[in-house]
């Protein structure tokens, strides 16, 4: 069986490869732009597509850095929790007490007014993060799985997840922008035909299908980096409460639910613990829903924590040791 140590280097090394992709697939894209235009690599003069992916990105990455945990928040209608309501009490309680476990400075706590259980955490760092959680996943925890939601969240903060996810969502948006500029540019004339005249069709032709198919491939790439953190996540979860069974449980609850969070979308959805738009394929297995789904199957999280959960009853240590 995989101990915890031994989930948590694959789960970085996995999240390394994929952000590398990433950066690939943008330089890949806007020098195909690039080439396309010039007709041939012997008429580019400057990477102007290149250059313009970089600055999206700059740009993109401002914002989202400083000021997307509060749009997030916006966005969602969280409002800070009530500390003389008893659930939003023990909300308080317990993550205190995983700020503590986790060696993470206290986040800034959220509660939507949703019925649908969930939570999710944003930032760029633990110094500026913040957890937020539904009032239906406060009214229908017990306080261990409660405790082992918010662990997990944490997990997300102390492996920051919260900017690996930031930069990745900045990375699709740049690759759709330039995708569909290049579209645009090349169906309405904006390049002549002159410059590509000279140009033989198996070089441009693979560039075209490159730009056409690149949405999709940053959209599959995202995906596993999302997944990847989750698995991730769970792993951290089961390190700071020592009860992988609580966050079993808890997600068993959650996927019970068939409500989707109101004023969530497809931008913000992998921030959650589980899919807050309820999407099907999140709950599916197979090549396909590997691919394009923002979390892995539940029951495959549900099975990696009862494994844990049962190495830790009968060795009575953490899965970080020996089986």
């Amino acid at each position: 069986m995989t101990d915890i140590y031994s989930q948590q280097r694959r789960n970085r090394r996995t999240t390394i490869v994929l952000m590398a992709a990433f950066v690939v697939l943008i330089v890949s894209l806007g020098l195909s732009i690039d080439i396309y235009n010039a007709g041939g690599l012997d008429g580019l003069r400057f990477p102007a597509a290149t250059a313009a992916a970089f600055l999206i990105s700059a740009v993109n990455l401002v914002v989202s850095f400083y000021l997307g945990d509060r749009l997030v928040v916006k966005s969602l209608g969280a409002r800070r929790p009530d500390i003389k309501n008893p659930s939003h009490r023990r909300l308080h309680n317990v993550a205190v007490e995983m700020a503590l476990a986790s060696g993470t400075p206290m986040p800034k706590l959220y509660v939507i007014d949703d019925p649908a259980p969930n939570a999710f955490a944003a930032g760029r760092d633990p110094e500026n993060a913040v957890i937020g959680v539904t009032g239906g996943l406060l009214d229908i925890m017990d306080r261990d799985e409660l405790q082992a939601v918010v662990a997990h969240e944490f997990g997300h903060i102390r492996n920051y997840d919260i900017r690996t996810m930031t930069v990745v969502a900045v990375c699709v948006g740049t690759v759709a922008v330039l995708s569909d500029w290049a579209v645009r540019t090349w169906r309405y004339g904006g390049v002549a035909s002159r410059r590509r005249k000279g140009a033989h069709p198996l070089v441009l032709i693979p560039m075209v299908v490159l730009v056409l198919l690149s949405p999709l491939i940053s959209r599959i790439i995202a995906m596993a980096v999302s997944r990847s953190r989750e698995y991730q996540a769970d792993v951290s979860a089961a390190e700071f409460t020592r009860n992988p069974a609580a966050l079993a449980r808890a997600l068993a609850k959650i996927a019970h639910s068939t409500i989707p969070v109101k004023g969530v979308h497809r931008g913000t959805a992998h921030l959650f613990i589980h899919d807050p738009m309820r999407r099907r394929l999140d709950d599916k297995e197979g090549r396909y829903a590997e691919l394009l789904a923002t979390h892995p199957p539940i029951k495959k999280r549900i099975e990696r924590l009862e494994k844990m959960a049962y190495i830790w009853s009968r060795t009575g240590k953490s899965t970080g040791g020996a089986p």
